[in-house]
């Protein structure tokens, strides 16, 4: 199974079916919600609307056909909707303006791709104690304050640890990313 594309042609209303793709994907779509809307609350707010609208529509979606595609239309129509409800209240961009703003994001995907791909090959290369770590932090969302019970480390260590580990995949990620350019 890709993070884009569900190879099952029958969902049988599997909910674990689309959680995996949401989490797989949420921040293609968040990312794209973003480049939309000026505030970081308010498109954290559409985006919250926008995951209750794919949980209660999942049957709607095609097996096999890209997710991100599906989940960004929908992220769209919020949006739409967002704007349509601050315009009644303030000035705000025209629908051309909005127009244009969706046609430049289509790009977008594709470069975060690119970053989500360069991000997961960094990650490979790196020390399976490395991918322990991040695993442990990042994926999994625990405090720095249990990861250093954990690995019997001070919280402060745990935090130069990641910060450590941050500038190396960005480094890596850079380094991916301009090879893949040229």
């Amino acid at each position: 199974m890709t993070s884009e594309k569900v190879q099952s042609n029958d969902f049988s209303g599997d909910k674990a079916s689309f959680v995996d793709l949401l989490m797989a994907n949420y921040y293609r779509i968040h990312a794209f919600v973003l480049s939309m809307v000026p505030n970081d609350t308010d498109a954290d707010d559409i985006m919250q609307e926008t995951a209750m609208l794919m949980w209660k529509n999942f049957d709607q979606f095609q097996a096999g056909t890209n997710f991100v595609a599906w989940a960004v239309t929908i992220a769209k129509f919020q949006v739409m909707k967002y704007h349509k409800q601050i315009r009644r209240s303030r000035l705000v961009l025209s629908e051309k303006t909005y127009d244009l703003l969706i046609e430049d994001n289509k790009g977008l995907e594709s470069g975060i791709q690119d970053r989500f791909r360069a991000l997961r090959k960094c990650i490979q290369s790196l020390p399976r104690k490395d991918q322990n770590f991040i695993e442990l932090r990042y994926s999994r969302g625990a405090t720095a304050k249990s990861v250093a019970q954990t690995i019997g480390a001070s919280v402060g260590a745990v935090y130069r640890y990641g910060a450590r580990l941050n500038d190396l995949l960005l480094r890596c990620i850079r380094q991916k990313l301009a090879v893949d350019e040229a």
